[in-house]
């Protein structure tokens, strides 16, 4: 069990602590680090923990406070970074040995939004080397584990930053999702985790990588609204960027659903690989949605397998596109299994990718076809068809992407989509639920979440370890 209190709090409580001088920033920080030191050997979490850092902008915002100043909406709350994503000043890998000893000089845009809300960056989080290809104990730094069960693999691409998060070892962490990449181990850490719509977080100052977001992932629904506030805004410089006005998402979360139609793609759902112990937790989703007065329509649901292989035919061309030259260059700093990966887009033709972006918009407009014309706030399906991370990692399924099945069409079409805490399997492994909703409108997910976040009392249960 996690030894001090204050780390089991979520990061809105951490927050309005420190806001109202009841708590120290640098008190809470220590906490964080000492979870850090007692778990990250065992679970391999963090990559690089920036312990020093940590605590000089922990005394900045208790001084801060001290002398009146006003906090921003983040401030005190510890925030662990995908260590794909760039920070200043801050060894940045993407567990790779090509980057091991990288140093960026900026910070990406949502790192510096963060920053700006008066997040503390703690440490950058682990993930599978260059978030493609499957974990390997030759990595760079090796696979996590889950805190759930430590005899068993996190799920990933962004699986420290789901262990992270659900060991108390971070009030919040951040990944990206090109594929499910961050909904995939919300779901299997208790954890909420949204994609937000296309270009609501910008990317600017990573690698471009169309269909992938920067996404947040937390412990309960008001934290993914506080969180996905904070990074969300026009950046003038990312092309993808998105120039409406970000709603108040955390202000706004609270709203009466009843009555709200959630769309239930039976067919589709009962067609998967489903493992039983996802059906029971969907099931069991659904049916506290129809408590909370929600109106379950099902539906026919098309087009999902061939969006998913669009999507991640895409991915693999762009991926093969960036490390062309330095696959030739530097091929023994690459992972065997990545080396794989990557190799799969040298196959692929400008017309292969034409084609798929081509399936991708067709599927984009369908689906928000069916959510107008059905009266449909959102969908609701289970976010993988998989219970353990094992199952999901088999060579043969992984490279098809059954895995994300349920999340890998909403990159290529980009919609928003949340991860919501459902269950646990067998194994002690948590399963989650998905609900997927019209372009912009994430709100309505943040609100859908909210109402369900208060049934139910996942934030409760800490891991066992």
């Amino acid at each position: 069990m996690v030894s001090t209190s204050s780390s089991l709090l979520s990061l809105s409580e951490q927050v309005r602590l420190v806001q109202e001088g009841k708590i120290s920033a640098v008190a809470l920080v220590q906490t964080q680090l000492d979870e850090i030191n007692r778990l990250n050997p065992k679970l391999n979490s963090f990559i690089t923990v920036d312990a020093d850092d940590a605590l000089e902008q922990a005394r900045a915002i208790d001084e801060a406070r001290e002398n009146g100043a006003r906090l921003g909406p983040l401030a005190g709350a510890t925030i662990g970074v995908k260590d794909s994503i760039p920070t200043k000043g801050l060894r940045t890998t993407d567990n790779s040995r090509l980057l091991e000893n990288w140093i960026p000089q900026e910070d990406a845009s949502t790192v510096k939004r963060l920053r700006e809300a008066g997040a503390i960056i703690i440490g950058k989080t682990n993930l599978n080397e260059f978030g493609w290809s499957r974990p390997s104990e030759t990595d760079l730094m090796p696979p996590p584990w889950s805190p759930w069960n430590p005899d068993r693999m996190s799920v990933g691409s962004s699986s420290g930053s789901g262990a992270a998060t659900t060991a108390r070892m971070a009030a919040a962490t951040i990944g990206t999702d090109g594929g499910g990449s961050a909904r995939l181990p919300a779901g299997a850490h208790n954890l909420y985790g949204i994609k937000p719509t296309h270009g609501l977080v910008s990317r600017l100052g990573m690698d471009h990588n169309g269909h992938s977001e920067i996404s947040p992932l937390c412990r309960t629904a008001l934290d993914t609204a506080l969180m996905l506030e904070a990074m969300a805004g026009y950046e003038p410089k990312d092309d993808m960027s998105w120039p409406g006005k970000v709603p108040a998402y955390a202000t706004n979360i609270k709203a009466d659903i009843s009555g709200w139609r959630i769309g239930v793609p039976r067919t589709f759902v009962d067609s998967a690989p489903n493992e039983p112990e996802v059906v029971q937790a969907f099931e069991s989703f659904l049916r506290k949605l129809e408590l909370l007065g929600c109106e379950l329509v099902e539906f026919e649901l098309h087009g999902m397998a061939e969006a998913r292989s669009a999507n991640f035919l895409v991915l693999n061309s762009e991926a093969y596109q960036r490390h062309q030259k330095s696959l030739q260059s530097h091929w023994n700093l690459y992972g065997a299994i990545t080396r794989v990966y990557l190799l799969q887009g040298a196959f692929l033709s400008a017309n292969d990718v034409l084609n798929a972006s081509e399936v991708g918009r067709a599927f984009r407009n369908y689906f928000s076809e069916i959510l107008s014309s059905l009266d449909l706030k959102a969908i609701a399906t289970p976010t993988s068809p998989f219970a353990t991370a094992e199952r999901s990692r088999r060579p043969g399924e992984h490279s098809r992407g059954i895995n994300a099945c349920y999340t890998s069409p909403f990159n290529i079409s980009g919609h928003p989509s949340i991860s919501l805490p459902a269950g646990f399997g067998d194994a002690g492994i948590p399963v989650g639920s998905m609900l997927t909703g019209e372009l912009h409108d994430d709100l309505t997910l943040l609100q859908l979440a909210f109402a369900y976040d208060q049934t139910n009392n996942w934030n409760s249960l800490v891991p066992p370890i």
